[in-house]
């Protein structure tokens, strides 16, 4: 029944682990490379974005922390 596939070897080739592992770090590399040379003309918005959502976030906590005080 399992003639035909190849079942999962745990000694597997090195050579083979070795390569797709490095596939993988060289596609996540390539990947983060575009990612941030596209975001790179928006990235102060989004950087001011997130820096206002926390000040929000914290504005939140601290009033209803006040509230719950009472």
């Amino acid at each position: 029944m399992g003639d035909t596939k190849q079942d999962h070897n745990p000694m597997r080739n090195p050579f083979r682990t070795v390569f797709h592992g490095s596939l993988l770090v060289l596609g996540a590399v390539i990947a983060l490379n575009l990612a941030v040379a596209y975001l790179q003309p928006i990235l102060p918005w989004i950087v001011g974005a997130i820096g206002i959502a926390f000040v929000i976030w914290l504005v939140v906590v601290l009033v209803r922390w006040r509230r719950s005080r009472w």
